[in-house]
């Protein structure tokens, strides 16, 4: 079995894949395709760029690219947390057993929630995590932890709100101007839009990326 590779500015080296071709469709079925780190590359691209795209053609192209099957690369791309399916709400005895065995391995967590009776998937528990990590309460955001998920500097966040771009209100705490004042809670919609209306204040590079993708594949007024 060969790697496929990608060079930027040349010819894409010919896809080989396991299987024979010689043993009719069962066999192609059972073909694996191998990723180059190139190729997880474009793939990255083409669902962060646009992110809240309803298709991507790039895909269909890439495929042509590289010698795949496009589902292959779709496929792909769900494996890279890029493409996922709806997920059903959590229940309290799930964020019970997430919240006890946070400190885990994501996959090892899967196997302890499979054990209880839930089926949840790698990526699922991965952003949930994230979630809960980046938020402050509920629904609601602090500056330091949305800067924290963008993978910037909190007074960027501070700047955002004081200029009227990102809703945000204090919480109301008795924290003084030396102790840096109140604290801003932003609601995970005014994010969404936030992030929707402003895409050129947003480094890609530096997002926690399956956060973001999460984010932006949600409906603006969810």
């Amino acid at each position: 079995m060969e790697l496929l590779c990608v060079h930027e500015a040349g010819p894409v080296c010919p896809a080989t894949v396991s299987g024979d071709d010689r043993r009719g469709s069962k066999a192609k079925r059972r073909r694996k395709y191998i990723f180059s780190d190139q190729i997880d590359h474009l793939i990255r691209e083409i669902y962060l760029s646009p992110p809240k795209a309803k298709t991507r053609p790039g895909i269909r192209l890439l495929a042509k690219k590289v010698g795949m099957p496009h589902w292959a690369l779709k496929k792909r791309a769900r494996e890279l947390g890029l493409a996922r399916t709806k997920e059903l709400p959590w229940s309290q005895r799930e964020l019970e057993i997430l919240a006890r065995y946070a400190w885990m391995s994501d996959e090892r967590i899967r196997l302890k929630l499979k054990a209880a009776g839930y089926g949840r998937t790698v990526t699922g528990i991965h952003l949930k995590l994230k979630r809960m990590k980046f938020k402050h309460d509920g629904s609601f955001y602090s500056a330091s932890g949305l800067a924290q998920a963008l993978g910037i500097d909190s007074h960027a966040v501070t700047r955002w709100i004081k200029s009227g771009h990102l809703k945000a209100k204090l919480r109301g705490t008795a924290r003084t101007e030396p102790q840096n004042g109140d604290i801003y809670l932003i609601h995970e919609k005014d994010v969404r839009r936030f992030i929707l209306e402003h895409p050129t204040d947003i480094d890609l590079r530096r997002v926690d990326q399956l956060w973001f993708l999460d984010y932006v594949e949600s409906d603006l007024d969810a």
